[in-house]
């Protein structure tokens, strides 16, 4: 798919619609394509279906893991694994102890072994159109198209 900002913004507004707790979304794609980006508009979307303020959203490259308390049992845990080099390491942070209890947003997921079977992989390019962005999908488990 072959998308603008605003069109980058849709899908995640449609995502959010359809991811429940347990839910992982995996974000591939070179430095400065929109992985954060997506995952701003996912969060203020998402937030806002729950009728809560939307929280200020930064790159957790720094703290590797940052989390957004919807409400009472439900957290979305956005995490940037750029600055991690081994899979282990992915132990440490809670990310497989936490999945089925969390919300995952997950940028540079290549380190991740064992995928979450209730997961959405989108792979976001450069394109040559000015503005616009290659995205490609793929759906597991009971997150739908």
């Amino acid at each position: 798919m072959l998308l603008a900002l605003k069109e980058l913004e849709d899908l995640s507004k449609k995502i959010s619609k359809k991811v429940k707790k347990g839910d992982t979304i995996y974000l591939k794609g070179n430095l400065g394509t929109g992985k954060t980006t997506f995952a701003k508009f996912f969060l203020k979307n998402f937030f806002k279906i729950n009728k809560k303020k939307a929280p200020l959203v930064t790159s957790p490259t720094f703290n590797i893991v940052q989390y957004y308390p919807v409400k009472k049992n439900l957290l979305v845990a956005h995490y940037d694994l750029y600055r991690l080099k081994k899979s282990k390491e992915l132990n440490n942070i809670g990310l497989y102890d936490l999945e089925n209890e969390v919300i995952s947003i997950i940028e540079w997921p290549e380190l991740v072994k064992k995928k979450n079977k209730n997961r959405l992989e989108l792979l976001i390019k450069y394109s040559k159109k000015e503005g616009y962005r290659n995205v490609s999908a793929k759906y597991f488990g009971r997150i739908k198209k």
